[in-house]
């Protein structure tokens, strides 16, 4: 058999069809768009995004060579990356393959971007210039300001600006992976990006002191600099001592180059016996964000989280079910501060879930509990839903749920909120679908909220 050649994409489509992300607001005396005093709403007032699209040759040189030229979407255990360039992954004859890329980064302002993909740190709408002051190392970062505004759009900030965010982002990397072992998986790989200083935003003289460009004092890093560098780990094994026992262990890791820590692992293991499943895993984050992000400055406590989670589904039963323990800690060096001086404020959060769901036929019901408590408030409540198939391509279905919270910063934010929603789905076709959600909530803050959905789904999978 020879060579395979493909083409591979996912475009989706996202516009606001209510009035308000492209009505108006008066502030300050002046008229102006919504999406002009809040940018983040460009995202979902009119957007096309191109998630991946790429031509793929697989099999190449007698099956040992694949390649891949387009945008790609890398995702991996702690890790995933969008890129417009090309890809190589050879496949050794000792059970591994290497992998080599370089292409250009997707940033929030790349074509047909999503910025659920722009690196951390850097999609947020605001940005801003350093302003030099009348010293030799004085000044200030402040809002872009006496650059020409664009033509008025509804659907487009007209005030953002962020020339940072429009620069090219050049990244490389390789990867080293297992390949075909039974027992044992294991994947490393490093990823390097840098990016070009804007330099000048306008004429030198544009401000009331001389312009010396975005980095003034930094000479060094003016012309280009290291945003991002990870080295990354993960290994996962597949034990069965038995036909009835398998053993997962796993295991990841990630250090950022870049801010010279670990900020990621994850250790766990997972025990399936017949019907039974154990799952144990411990989850260490501690955030990091893209070299030119303003967020770098800010303290990012890490936090570390571990929880047991045990799940029973007979085969062939009508019914299956689940329990959930957890806990968590934030490193915080001042927990009352993290939390506006509470006294009772606590570095500590934990809780558990458990639920029940039994199906069969025509008919889903289900049940759900859960109570959390501790470090940023508490909640407490349940829920049960259900459905009914009527035919091959109409199902109703509904919830009902009570849940009490609080916050434990601002002790007025408190009380218990019911909520009833009732739906249909109509099959049209294979992947094609279309539904209508009714949802009313309760509660001491708004007594009567009530919403309703038309959803028109045309990658529609029934689920089982």
């Amino acid at each position: 058999m020879g060579p395979r050649v493909f083409v591979s994409s996912y475009l989706r489509l996202d516009q606001e069809q209510g009035s308000f992300g492209v009505g108006s607001l008066l502030l300050d005396g002046r008229l102006r768009d919504v999406i002009d005093v809040i940018p983040e709403l460009e995202r979902s007032s009119l957007q096309l995004d191109v998630l991946y699209g790429f031509v793929g040759a697989e099999g190449l040189w007698d099956g040992a060579l694949d390649l891949y030229l387009g945008r790609q979407m890398d995702v991996q255990t702690l890790d995933w990356f969008s890129m417009d360039g090309v890809k190589a992954r050879a496949h050794m004859p000792f059970a591994a393959q290497l992998e080599a890329f370089a292409g250009l980064r997707v940033r929030d302002n790349s074509f047909g971007a999503t910025d659920a993909f722009a690196p951390d740190g850097t999609s947020a709408a605001l940005c801003e210039e350093f302003v030099e002051g009348s010293g030799a190392v004085s000044g200030g970062w402040r809002p872009i300001d006496g650059l020409p505004v664009p033509e008025n759009n509804r659907y487009t900030s007209d005030d953002e600006y962020c020339p940072q965010r429009e620069q090219r982002m050049p990244t490389v990397g390789f990867a080293v992976a297992s390949e075909g072992l039974e027992h044992i998986s294991a994947r490393l790989s490093y990823r390097r990006s840098h990016s070009e200083s804007p330099g000048l935003l306008g004429a030198p003289d544009r401000l009331d002191t001389a312009d010396l460009g975005y980095y003034p004092f930094e000479r060094e890093l003016a012309q280009s600099g290291v945003t991002e560098e990870r080295l990354a780990l993960t290994v996962r094994g597949n034990v069965a001592p038995s036909k009835r026992i398998r053993l997962t262990p796993y295991a990841a890791v990630r250090y950022s180059v870049l801010h010279g820590i670990v900020d990621e692992a994850h250790l766990g293991t997972k025990l399936h016996r017949d019907a039974h499943s154990l799952e144990s895993e411990v989850f260490y984050s501690s955030p990091t964000f893209d070299g030119n992000s303003i967020f770098n400055i800010f303290s990012s406590e890490p936090y570390t989280d571990a929880r047991v989670t045990w799940r029973f589904s007979p085969r062939n039963a009508p019914w299956s079910g689940y329990l959930r323990g957890w806990g968590r800690r934030y490193h915080s060096e001042d927990a009352e501060r993290a939390v506006g001086g509470n006294q009772d404020a606590s570095d500590y959060a934990g809780g558990g879930h458990g639920g029940v769901r039994m199906k069969r036929d025509k008919f889903d019901l289900r049940f759900d509990g859960y109570a959390e408590d501790g470090y940023g408030g508490q909640r407490i409540g349940g829920l049960v839903a259900g459905g009914i198939t009527l035919s091959r391509r109409l199902v109703l279905h509904g919830r009902a749920s009570l849940i009490r919270f609080g916050d434990d910063s601002r002790r007025e934010i408190a009380g218990t909120n019911a909520g009833l929603q009732l739906g249909t789905r109509y099959r049209i076709n294979r992947g094609f679908a279309a539904s209508l959600l009714i949802e009313q909530n309760s509660n001491a803050f708004d007594r009567f909220a009530l919403a309703a959905f038309a959803v028109v789904d045309l990658a529609f999978q029934p689920k089982t």
